[in-house]
């Protein structure tokens, strides 16, 4: 085999890309190139976007051949020859290629765009089989939207359409978090989301918005309007109760002067549930009788409310519905429960699992999460405990021993 093949392959990618990335809305235009027509095709496509805090992207595409024979071992050893003695060859014409795309996302976006530092490289990787890897790497300046305080990331690639064999991989800063995208990703990782083909993004899509992270930056509106009640009936509460403390002291009760701290705690935290409750629609528990009536406090603490799901991060939700479901449940029904989507549930789920707070696993299609310290081997136990059978059958026994007893005693008082 020469390497003309390879060759043509990788020139025809130049096109490629250029078409398919250039469809800004337009209408999509697949990863074809004249692939059918080369005696080798890629058997991958990598799209990498690292979007900067200015809206500027740094570009990393890849062009993945296997190399299975002796032959295309030659061929792609003579391409990275002919790429590191002609660079200029190979990257000019993948610059021009992209500086039209970004023209025509350009007119569709009204923002200035320009595509500039082009550079290409080619190796042989071990992933674990053979590989030759064509790379081109730029900068597009201007490719995501600065909206505020949030990139919005997409438009410059509206209705972009991935094959079977190609991937879109788009990161953001550190300091930023996902706040929504569409449609939902293949993937969500620590500061990236993946898309993985074949998907035929229609218009308006991909679609990506972050923001920057914050303390309260996994709380809702009302999650957030909720802690504060908590913090306003706290305060309020500690405050009455000193207050009451002073008019104490005055009649000569608690003489050795400061409240009583228990007491003090006991208020805030009632005050906390109210404000808990008040969050969830439902009504603030009546107060305790004035004589302090211990069976009145002991059925408040048995039939004490719930804590809202407003006062509780995202984390705490996954963690606390996968306790009550034993310590073992699936991610597809984590998503269901929680009225979340397959992207938001991902992202929680993989910050959980980052800190060690939570373990996964492929079950077939599905995911499987269950908590650290689930141990499968005894709810098998537990399902069957021999102990309880022993129990009965002794107990059995025993009243068996028992009515032939009191059968002697009728028979020899007879």
């Amino acid at each position: 085999m020469q390497r003309a093949p390879i060759l043509l392959a990788v020139l025809a990618l130049f096109g490629a890309v250029g078409l398919a990335l250039g469809a800004g809305g337009a209408g999509a235009v697949p990863f074809e190139g004249g692939f059918a027509q080369m005696d080798v095709e890629p058997d991958d496509v990598s799209l990498e976007v690292a979007v900067q805090p200015d809206g500027d992207a740094e570009w990393t595409v890849e062009y993945r051949v296997r190399l299975a024979t002796d032959e295309e071992e030659r061929a792609f050893e003579q391409l990275r020859a002919d790429v590191e003695n002609d660079t200029e060859a190979y990257t000019s014409r993948f610059r021009d290629r992209m500086a039209s795309t970004a023209a025509t996302a350009e007119s569709t976006t009204g923002r200035n765009m320009t595509v500039s530092n082009a550079t290409v490289t080619a190796e042989r990787r071990e992933l674990p089989q053979a590989y030759g890897v064509l790379t081109y790497r730029f900068e597009w300046t201007n490719f995501a939207a600065v909206d505020g305080d949030r990139l919005r990331v997409g438009d410059a690639v509206d209705g972009l359409f991935l094959d079977d064999s190609s991937s879109l991989i788009v990161s953001w800063p550190e300091g930023y978090r996902l706040a929504e995208t569409t449609p939902d990703p293949s993937e969500v990782r620590d500061r990236s989301v993946v898309w993985n083909g074949p998907v035929d993004f229609s218009a308006g899509q991909p679609r990506i918005s972050v923001a920057p992270a914050g303390p309260l930056s996994g709380l809702s509106t009302a999650g957030i309007a909720a802690l504060f009640a908590v913090l306003v009936v706290a305060g309020g509460a500690v405050a009455y109760r000193r207050r009451d403390d002073g008019d104490g002291e005055e009649a000569g009760v608690g003489a050795s002067g400061g409240g009583d701290t228990a007491t003090e705690s006991d208020a805030t935290a009632a005050a906390s549930g109210a404000a808990a409750t008040a969050a969830a629609g439902g009504s603030a528990p009546e107060p305790a009788d004035g004589d302090g009536d211990a069976s009145g406090s002991e059925s408040g603490s048995e039939e004490a409310a719930p804590v809202d799901s407003d006062l509780l991060s995202n984390e705490e939700q996954v963690l606390r519905l996968i306790e009550s479901e034993g310590g073992r449940m699936k991610q597809k029904r984590v998503a269901e429960e929680l009225d979340w989507t397959a992207a938001k549930t991902s992202q929680v789920v993989t910050g959980l699992r980052d800190e060690g707070d939570l373990d996964g696993f492929r079950l077939g299609r599905e995911n499987v999460l269950s908590l650290p310290d689930y141990d499968p081997e005894a709810d098998s136990d537990s399902s069957g405990d021999d102990g309880n059978g022993g129990d009965e059958t002794d107990g059995a026994e025993e009243r068996g021993g028992t009515s032939e007893s009191d059968e002697r005693d009728a028979t020899d008082g007879a």
